[in-house]
């Protein structure tokens, strides 16, 4: 015998399998379908819904935590915005550079760098990141270096320290595509 449904398909019987779930009725409390680990986040957006679900889960601006052209992580400070430096000796092999002069935007790590500088204590790593070129850029990394000479402007908007004695420096460049100038 034929089904009607399976006939065009040249199928002799056409079985159906019940859900034993839809057996017992509509599902209660949005638990997740068969073979799909429960999320908190479908079951948000089972029960508010897509819109809402994607306003509640929006990222919210975080301040003082962006990227910048020029930054600087001291240790576990950072980042901080560079307004200068003489880390573009350092990427072009100048044979002067001696020591990384530094001058960033004051803020939170402001205390921290200071207190590090009067110390006279070694930062484990020092990472500068610049950009090079519309999609290029470089990070050197100068390793257990001390910072001295810490002084910040009259203005109270920047400061400028030094970074001497370091161990070694890591040049690593990256580029999307062919380097553009």
């Amino acid at each position: 015998m034929v089904s009607a449904r399976g006939a065009e398909y040249g199928w002799r019987e056409v079985t159906f399998h019940r859900d034993p779930d839809r057996a017992r009725g509509p599902r209660q409390g949005g638990s997740p379908a068969r073979g799909r680990a429960a999320s908190p986040v479908i079951g948000l957006q089972h029960a508010l819904g897509n819109r809402v679900t994607g306003q509640v889960l929006a990222r919210r601006p975080v301040a003082q935590k962006g990227t910048f052209e020029h930054s600087v992580r001291i240790g576990k400070l950072g980042p901080v915005e560079v307004a200068e430096s003489n880390v573009a000796d350092w990427t072009s092999h100048k044979a002067g550079a001696e020591d990384l002069v530094i001058t960033t935007v004051k803020g939170r790590h402001s205390g921290d760098l200071q207190r590090v500088a009067d110390g006279r204590t070694r930062v484990d790593r020092i990472e500068v990141q610049v950009l090079t070129g519309q999609n290029s850029w470089a990070v050197v990394t100068f390793k257990n270096a001390v910072i001295r000479g810490y002084e910040a402007d009259p203005e109270g908007k920047h400061e400028s320290w030094t970074a001497i004695r370091f161990d070694g420096v890591d040049i690593r460049r990256t580029s999307i595509g062919v380097p553009r100038p």
